[in-house]
């Protein structure tokens, strides 16, 4: 994976360079392989990992920065494919007078772009739209320190492990967090679509890509316009992150989104570098082994099956809690990992594909929000009442109740808010922290700032925000894309209205017709998802033991984030089982504390 690390400081304060100095004398030290990216008064970058064309280097003219990751030329007119990236002095020239937004409109990918300013007084830092590359920036003695995992900075002694324990009581709350603070008291990410301006007094943080208003920018209500547009981007999106490797590993879950992405690769990939994995459970909720056959087989791609078997599992070796930023970005699968490891190993992978973000973008979600967007857009046009009539079928409520909450939308303007199903008190936090927690902290302003946006929309970029939750779980031997979250994709379903998206009483309808014929007819008729959370109980319960004395005895219940008696009472084979609802809380707990263990044990920071 390529990594990266930034020193960045005002290039007029004579006082810092010494300190960088030191600063890249350690870094070569402890970390030899890095190499220099870029180096320029006030800001030099390292990193290690590239490897062309899936990660490179772009180098803006005139020293003026640097882009880490990978681009694609955005032209609207041909295929999204990967394009020979090089930015002359006349783009740089756009991308400065911009203070750096000429990227998000002109190019998409996985980047972070680090912009110098001239003077050398600001740095900006800016994170593509789709979060596919972790940022954070802390600081060390006047110098800003800007890097893709934590725990570098940390081998190098330039994080303070100082817990931000309102976060961890955020994420206990509420686990798919996306915010901009962390679980360390000084260190802040780098949101998706945000430029963050460091110098010489604060700083200053914009956000250059907002989904409200894309929505804003066009409406396509015409179905068969909506179909060819979708379909072109999804298979010129998956075509142009396949072109940058040579063995790619497809996550194929039997599901219509995975199924999708592989219909994609097998007509623009030679086959012979493309394998699939599907993974199974125990029950029949969580395999899909006839569903995955049936789309390996029409792509005419090999199907690894992957049992994943919760009662020999041992949650003790799971917990693999690396130094990372977060609770979120901790992995409980470690014998998930070691066979996955093997088989990359095997087959020379290079990267992991998945079908994730299909169900937050081509809506998947039965909600009578549908209607009340039609509503909102269109008024009491006849065409309301076949919208109604679906989206009870859909939601499968009575007619009446879907007017109902179109009238609420619509004439009284009452929008539901995504977040309030969703905020509802975790089972185990004690009240103290409950009382103490803010949850404006929760929240995404991508959310707050669509108020004025029909209901299903707004739910549509709360979906979007929590997407990037999908790159949270670190890849440690080969890259992870999710090539459904891609700009372009993103940004298209944002302009197709839900019940253009999804029609007949039936959720993603648009992209299930888009792909007749290349998808199995068994899948695109599909409406019953899987899941693992029969895998995940089961794992917890045959824990158990370990599980009360991990919690029990922990870092949460000695800070009192954990109510020890409603967390004693909850960690009992009969209670597990009888409410399902208790497997997330748990599980976060669990996540937690494997996250407080590895940081509260770090080495104190260094002193340059």
């Amino acid at each position: 994976m390529h990594r990266y690390i930034a020193f960045a400081w005002n290039s007029r304060a004579a006082a810092r360079v010494p300190l960088f100095e030191e600063l890249a004398r350690r870094l070569k030290s402890i970390l030899p392989e890095w190499q220099c990216a870029f180096a320029t008064a006030g800001l030099n970058v390292y990193h290690i990992g590239a490897r062309a064309p899936s990660s490179q280097v772009y180098l803006l003219d005139r020293s003026a920065g640097v882009v880490l990751g990978t681009l694609f030329e955005r032209d609207m007119t041909a295929a999204y494919y990967r394009q020979s990236v090089a930015f002359s002095a006349h783009q740089t020239q756009e991308i400065l007078r911009t203070k750096g937004r000429h990227l998000v409109d002109r190019y998409w990918g996985r980047y972070v772009a680090l912009i110098r300013e001239e003077g050398g007084v600001h740095v900006r830092i800016l994170r593509d739209p789709t979060g596919a590359m972790p940022c954070f920036v802390t600081t060390f003695r006047g110098i800003d320190v800007v890097c893709s995992h934590i725990e570098d900075c940390a081998a190098l002694g330039l994080v303070n492990s100082a817990i931000n324990w309102p976060h961890i009581a955020a994420y206990l709350w509420f686990r798919r967090l996306v915010t901009s603070h962390t679980g360390l008291n000084d260190v802040r990410q780098v949101q998706a679509g945000e430029c963050l301006a460091i110098g010489a007094d604060a700083a200053t943080a914009t956000f250059y890509w907002r989904p409200d208003r894309v929505h804003d920018e066009r409406r396509i209500e015409d179905r068969q316009q909506a179909m060819h547009e979708l379909r072109t981007a999804v298979q010129n999106c998956v075509t142009a992150w396949a072109s940058c490797y040579s063995h790619i590993l497809h996550e194929l879950s039997g599901g219509l989104d995975s199924a999708v992405v592989l219909a994609c690769l097998a007509r623009t990939t030679e086959k012979s570098k493309i394998i699939c994995e599907n993974f199974f459970t125990q029950s029949a909720q969580g395999d899909e082994r006839a569903f995955a056959q049936k789309a390996a087989g029409l792509a005419g791609i090999d199907l690894i099956e992957t049992p994943l078997l919760s009662s020999t599992a041992t949650l003790e070796s799971m917990l693999d809690s690396r130094k990372v930023a977060t609770p979120t970005l901790t992995n409980l699968m470690a014998e998930y990992r070691l066979t996955r490891e093997e088989l990359i190993k095997a087959h020379n992978i290079e990267v992991v594909f998945s079908g994730q973000g299909g169900d937050h973008f081509f809506q998947q979600e039965a909600t009578q929000l549908i209607a009340a967007e039609y509503a909102w857009n269109h008024g009491w046009r006849s065409g309301l009442v076949d919208v109604i009539v679906d989206t009870a079928r859909l939601t499968r409520t009575p007619i009446w109740s879907v007017m109902a909450k179109v009238i609420s939308s619509v004439l009284i303007g009452r929008n539901d808010d995504p977040y309030q199903p969703r905020l509802k008190p975790p089972a185990l936090v004690s009240e103290s922290t409950r009382d103490a927690l803010d949850l404006r902290s929760l929240r995404h302003s991508w959310v707050d700032d669509a108020r004025h946006l029909p209901g299903s929309k707004i739910l549509q970029i709360f979906y979007i925000a929590d997407s990037q939750n999908f790159y949270h779980i670190p890849s440690l031997y080969a890259d992870m894309v999710h090539p459904l979250i891609s700009q372009p994709i993103v940004e298209l379903c944002l302009q197709i209205p839900s019940y253009v998206l999804t029609y007949g009483g039936i959720d993603r309808a648009l992209v299930r017709e888009a792909f007749i014929g290349v998808v199995p007819p068994e899948i695109i008729g599909r409406t019953i998802k899987g899941g693992t959370a029969s895998f995940i109980n089961g794992l917890l319960v045959s824990n158990l033991p370990f599980l009360q004395q991990y919690l029990l005895d922990g870092l949460l219940t000695e800070e009192r984030l954990l109510d020890r008696q409603k967390t004693e009472v909850a960690l009992t084979e009969a209670n597990l089982i009888r409410d399902p609802h208790l497997i997330f809380p748990v599980l976060s707990a669990v996540q937690a504390e494997a996250w407080l263990r590895a940081w509260i044990s770090a080495t104190p920071r260094a002193t340059a």
